[in-house]
């Protein structure tokens, strides 16, 4: 197994480095990837990402075909009396226990990875959710309870998703390529609609019903995640299939991280970051609206049935991930306009564009306008990630898990609001309903983006600044 050492001259103080009579020595293997090893872990850690959100997207599609469990409960009781199933309060809650997992799992989020590293707390994180998928179909057929538990597993292993879309470029992307390996991650939230509303359209109809998709993208999870315990590293000179060429590439231009605890109140007073965290409320709000209720508008509204209503599902997000990896490398290479013009230009670009497709989803009465409309808005939330979450790494540096948690928090805040919103809303599902909805979260949108361009900046914070001589490459 070939060797590589390469001496640092980093010193204490005067006289000859320390460090110079240890020589770090690298391992690595023969097979390198091609030099390219930063692109496996990306395709793995995209994939991993897309399964703990497909996870607690499911339940959003299969919820239009679980009348089984009702039909079977009738049959048993004569009628005699209700199933969980049936009233609007549990399903809600449905709705909002991904959420609510969410958010407890957010809590230990930012110290385990400060202290376990993110390859243990996200395969911890996927075995959890894997867990909750795979044990919902068992769940429901003992009541509701264990199905909220079920959907608070879903959840508290998607905690993770956003901290990792936001660390993992920094510390493998090369400068030269970040953007674009940032766009790729997040296309995690378009893939798991992609893969999970067309496949379960298919198997809802099949002979396998619903439950067979709880067991297949359960049982996947597993799979995934232990491929990522064995072949992920934290740092890039760690792991023993990273040549010495690619380690060079990936370390080029990296700012200096700082070894050091996170400054919460600089970070939690800062008013870019502030504005970056309501700008994230107001954009989350639309797209876990649509997200979670897009396949009941389609259905109920929009009157498809439910294999039109599966692809139909996925359209939207197929189109965005196409667009959003364009955006990566388009921002890539946009050098000529300083950072703040692009993240700046991509935040209003997103939600002018989600507006205005809500606005005209309110009030077309066309089938296929509405249908246009729902692709348009989607499309144009995906495009988001590059404007808010470039502007905090930006702004945060080694301090960006934090502040991408909390724009975790926010989201999770959202999708547990969401179903109590649309649930005052739009009660009887009417289109009048849908309406008052969809202009209500365009207002929502507006108010919260509108500070954001003027607000924002792109230089580092203070607190980023060196403090002491504990460094190392970010």
């Amino acid at each position: 197994m070939p060797c590589e050492v390469h001496p640092t001259t980093s010193s204490s103080g005067g006289g000859m480095p320390s460090e110079l009579a240890f020589p770090q020595i690298r391992h690595t293997s023969s097979f390198v990837f091609w030099n390219r090893t930063r692109m496996y872990i990306m395709v793995l850690t995209l994939a991993c990402l897309t399964f703990i959100q497909m996870n607690t997207l499911t339940f959003n599609f299969t919820v239009i075909c679980m009348e089984d469990i009702v039909e079977d409960h009738h049959r048993i009781t004569n009628y005699t009396d209700t199933h969980w199933f049936e009233r609007n309060t549990e399903k809600s809650m449905l709705f909002s226990g991904a959420a609510i997992g969410g958010l407890i799992g957010l809590i230990p989020a930012v110290p385990l990875i400060s202290s376990l590293g993110l390859r243990n707390v996200q395969t911890i994180s996927g075995l959890i959710s894997a867990c909750g998928a795979f044990l919902f179909p068992l769940a429901v057929s003992i009541g509701f309870y264990t199905s909220f538990l079920c959907r608070i597993l879903q959840g508290i292993g998607s905690a993770i998703m956003f901290t990792t879309v936001g660390v993992v470029p920094g510390v493998w992307a090369p400068s030269s390529e970040a953007n674009t390996f940032m766009a790729i991650l997040s296309c995690a939230l378009q893939l798991s609609n992609i893969i999970c509303m067309p496949v379960s359209g298919l198997l809802c109809e099949s002979s396998l019903g619903w439950r067979s998709i709880y067991y297949l993208f359960g049982g996947l999870t597993f799979v995934i995640y232990i491929v990522f315990w064995f072949t992920y590293s934290d740092d890039p000179k760690l792991h023993r299939n990273v040549s010495q060429k690619e380690l060079g590439k990936i370390s080029t231009g990296k700012i200096e991280k700082i070894k050091e605890s996170v400054p919460y109140r600089a970070v939690c007073t800062d008013p870019t970051v502030i504005i970056t965290w309501v700008s994230c409320f107001g954009g989350n709000m639309g797209f876990f609206v649509l997200s979670l209720y897009g396949p009941t508008y389609l259905r109920e509204i929009l009157k498809f049935d439910v294999r039109e209503t599966g692809f139909l599902s996925a359209l939207p997000f197929i189109l965005s991930a196409i667009i959003k990896f364009a955006a990566g490398q388009i921002s890539d290479k946009l050098t000529f306009l300083s950072e703040k013009a692009r993240f700046v230009f991509f935040a209003a670009t997103s939600q002018i564009g989600f507006a205005v497709g809500l606005v005209v989803m309110a009030f077309t009465s066309s089938r296929l306008v509405a249908q246009i409309a729902f692709n348009f808005a989607i499309v144009s939330s995906g495009l988001n990630i590059m404007g808010v979450i470039k502007c905090i790494q930006l702004r945060c540096l080694q301090h960006v898990h934090f502040a991408i948690a909390v724009i975790s928090f926010t989201a999770y805040v959202v999708q547990f609001l969401a179903p109590i919103i649309v649930s005052i809303i739009c009660p009887d599902n009417t289109s009048e309903q849908w309406t008052i909805l969809f202009l209500f979260v365009t207002g929502v949108i507006i108010v919260c983006n509108a500070g954001f361009p003027f607000i924002t900046k792109s230089e580092a914070a203070d607190y980023t600044k060196k403090r002491d001589s504990n460094i190392d490459n970010y």
